[in-house]
Order: structure tokens, then C-alpha cells, then sequence
């Protein structure tokens, strides 16, 4: 019998026969990621019951949360995480160069086939290339780590065909944004999120991350693009080879609800305080004072998110008093950024660009908010207390809604400062095009 879904698709053919959604399955995995904050957590146990790697090369080990170290107790959470790789012969330890998610979407051996597993929820960012990435807890992870397999029931798959033309400062984010509107936080729970991209001018890889990467805020156990000429562009580029896409039939998608969304009739969304789905359109909460503006994150802080606050920041600066700091989401990303101009646009307006990490996201340094305080951010999550004291509130929201607020410093529909930004922006380019 036929897959009726990518995700059996790519199950059937990993384990060598027919899998349905709602079976039980043992599947080996290709690479399993964790990073300082998690890994500690399981160090202890994993030597006291004297466990070796399974296979060292497959082992990705990031610093991303605690980058540097602001406190002592997080210096010697991190050393013990170094220790641990030394100790074990670990080579993928990647010290300060981005955060998890994102340098698992760098990494050539992260391909539409393959079957991920970190020690974070938003290890679903990686389904943007189309294989099977999931988040798991400390224990799953610890077995992992020593066996190189997992099991899991096969989640059923949600299609969501994309369809129209985005207005262009509709982001990958909005759309995110869009399905956490529908579904809220729980009505994709245990579910795999199988996108389509029939937009006419096609969502680019790093949308893509930023819609996949939110999948857990909806509850589901996956998010995964179907593998398209945009996928097989970002693969040829980033792995300098002719990439190996496997077949993209239509499938029947048997299970039940599907889901198509006309990207024409989206617009700038926010979330509201304090969870990730209370959505409502941008204009609606306009005018909310703001004391920082923060972009970063695995949500955002990709090469796509700077560039586009760059447009919109290129030759303003931000509001008075406005804390408003950026964050890229790797290395990788940074030097691109530097490369064309969007940090130097960046800092030239006011923004503080910080090192490569998570950064404020989990309230850990680099942003972390004073009592009272409002900000607008790309990050994953706006639970109280998430990013500072219980009394300060976060709103979600794209970069392009993030880079005008912070122009006004408060929540501004991104097309209110649209038409200049672009105006600025094309007579930067006239002028570096003349200086060549």
C-alpha cells in the first residue's frame, strides 16, 4: 500500500517496510543534538550507568544558551558540558557559533531524508529541508546518545497547502503567526505538520525555518516542507554539490483534516501576551508603548530577518530610549550580514548586535527585561515571566513588524513605514552600484 503522507513515506523507506501513521515504531536516527542546557542535565546519569556514544561523528554538542557564561553557576554548567565531549571524544562540539537549530540547518548531513532528534522542542526548525525532526526530553536523549535509535508512535500528518502571492512585508514568521491562529496551542497536538509551497514567488528557506520552528507552540511532534526547487536551490548552495531530492508525488493525505491558506489575505499578525496564540492582526494592538525591540532567536535572527530590518532601519534610528538589540542566529549568518551591510545599517540606526546565541530568549542575558516592561520580539515564546519578571509582558511578531515599531517605539504595522524604507533602500543600492 501507497504512503499516504510524506512522513510514512519517509518512515517506510528508513525501516524497509510499510509504515502507517498510529503504529509504535523503532527507527534509527541521524544525528541527535543537544546543547548546554540541556546536555547537563543528563551527564550524570549517562556515565554513572557507564554508557558509551554510539557513534561520535553523528553527536552535535552546541553552547548556544549560556554564551558566554553571565553567572558562575551557568560557567560551570557549560564546563561540565566541555568536560563531557573531551571526555567522550565528541568532535562535533560547536563552541559559541550559533545557536542548535540553526546550525543543525547549516549542516550538510542534514538532508529531505533525514531523521533528527535534540535535546529542544524546536529542533522541528530543521523540517524545513523536508526530512523528520523532532524535540526530545533528556531521557529519550540519553538513550539516543548511547543506542542510536528511538521509538515513537507515527504521528498523523496535517497537510497545509500555501497558496497566492505575500504582500512583501509578509513574512515566513506571519505565517507562522497565521497557524498558531488556527490551531492555537494544543489543536495540533502529537501532529505533523506537512507544508506545501505553492505561493507564486515561493517562501525562501529561512521562512521556511522560521513556520517550522514555531510548530511546537501548536503542540505538534513535527513541522516538514514538502522537498521543492527551493529546497534543492538551499541544498546546492549550501553543501556545494547537485542535491539528492527524492520524489515529491502528491499524496493523499487519508487521515483526516487538511488545512489551505491564500497567502494574499495574510497580513502582519501578533501575538499578544501571555501565549504564542493569542493572535490578533498588528493593527489591532498598534500604539502599545514599547521598551525594547528584540530580534533573534531560532525564530527569527537568520540572514532573511536582517537584511529585512536593515531595509527598513537603513538611514533612521530607532525611537528614544528604545532598547532594541538584534542577535543572528549563527556565525554563518553574521558574516553574510556583514558582508552586505545589514550589520553596519543596523548598528548606524541605534540596534545593538550581539554575539551569535539564544540570547533573551529563554530569559537567560543579553536583553532580559526590567520590571514593568514591554517589548516586541521574534522569539518562540511569550509566557509571563518567560523573558524577565512576571510583571513584563512580550509581544510576538515578524522583523518587519519588530523594525518598524522600533522606528516609532511602539507597535507599528510594518506597512506604514513600508513605501520609505523601500525608497531608502533602493537609492543605497543605486549607490553602491555606482561605487563599484
Amino acid at each position: 500500500m501507497a504512503a499516504s503522507t510524506r512522513l510514512e513515506a519517509l518512515l517506510t523507506q528508513r525501516l524497509g517496510r510499510s509504515v502507517r501513521a498510529g503504529e509504535v515504531v523503532e527507527a534509527p536516527v541521524d544525528l541527535v543534538m543537544a546543547h548546554d542546557a540541556t546536555l547537563a542535565l543528563l551527564i550524570a546519569d549517562f556515565e554513572r550507568l557507564g554508557l558509551s556514544v554510539w557513534d561520535r561523528e553523528r553527536v552535535v554538542v552546541t553552547c548556544d544558551h549560556f554564551t558566554p557564561p553571565a553567572r558562575i553557576d551557568w560557567a560551570n554548567l557549560q564546563k561540565s558540558v566541555i568536560a563531557f565531549t573531551a571526555r567522550h571524544s565528541l568532535p562535533g562540539l560547536r563552541m559559541y557559533e550559533g545557536i542548535c537549530h540553526q546550525l543543525l540547518l547549516e549542516d550538510p548531513r542534514v538532508t529531505p531524508q533525514s531523521l533528527v532528534v535534540g535535546a529542544d522542542s524546536h529542533t522541528t526548525l530543521v523540517g524545513a529541508v523536508g526530512g523528520f525532526a523532532t524535540g526530545l526530553g533528556a531521557t529519550d536523549i540519553l538513550a539516543c546518545l548511547a543506542r542510536g535509535r528511538t521509538w515513537f508512535r507515527v504521528p498523523e500528518s496535517i497537510p497545509i497547502i500555501l497558496t497566492g502571492t505575500r504582500k512583501p512585508w509578509v513574512m515566513g514568521r506571519d505565517l507562522a503567526l497565521t497557524l498558531l491562529a488556527h490551531f492555537g496551542e494544543e489543536g495540533a497536538s502529537y501532529q505533523a505538520l506537512e507544508l506545501v509551497d505553492h505561493t507564486e514567488d515561493t517562501l525562501s528557506m529561512d521562512s521556511r525555518a522560521a513556520i517550522c520552528c514555531m510548530a511546537p507552540e501548536m503542540g505538534a511532534k513535527a513541522a516538514l516542507f514538502i522537498p521543492d526547487a527551493v529546497t534543492s536551490a538551499f541544498l546546492a548552495e549550501r553543501d556545494h554539490a547537485d542535491p539528492l531530492i527524492p520524489d515529491s508525488p502528491l499524496y493523499p493525505y487519508t487521515n483526516g483534516e487538511s488545512l489551505q491558506i491564500d497567502v494574499d489575505t495574510v497580513d502582519s499578525l501578533i501575538a499578544q501576551p501571555h501565549s504564542p496564540a493569542n493572535i490578533v492582526p498588528v493593527r489591532q494592538a498598534a500604539g502599545v508603548r514599547l521598551d525594547q525591540v528584540y530580534l533573534g532567536s531560532c525564530a527569527g535572527g537568520r540572514l532573511e530577518d536582517l537584511a529585512m530590518a536593515a531595509a527598513i532601519l537603513r538611514g533612521r534610528r530607532v525611537a528614544r530610549g528604545l532598547k532594541a538589540i538584534a542577535v543572528p542566529s549563527s556565525v554563518t549568518v553574521m558574516r553574510a550580514a556583514m558582508a552586505r551591510g545589514y550589520v553596519q545599517a543596523l548598528l548606524d540606526a541605534g540596534v545593538c548586535i550581539s554575539n551569535p546565541s539564544c540570547g533573551a530568549c529563554g530569559g537567560i542575558d543579553k536583553g532580559v527585561l526590567a520590571h514593568g516592561d514591554v517589548a516586541l520580539t521574534t522569539t518562540t515564546r511569550n509566557f509571563q515571566g518567560r523573558l524577565g519578571p512576571p510583571d513584563s509582558a512580550v509581544y510576538l511578531a515578524s522583523t518587519a513588524t519588530c523594525a518598524a515599531s522600533a522606528l516609532t517605539g511602539y507597535i507599528t504595522p510594518p506597512d506604514m513605514v513600508w513605501e520609505e524604507a523601500i525608497t531608502r533602500e533602493v537609492d543605497h543600492d543605486a549607490r553602491l552600484g555606482a561605487g563599484r
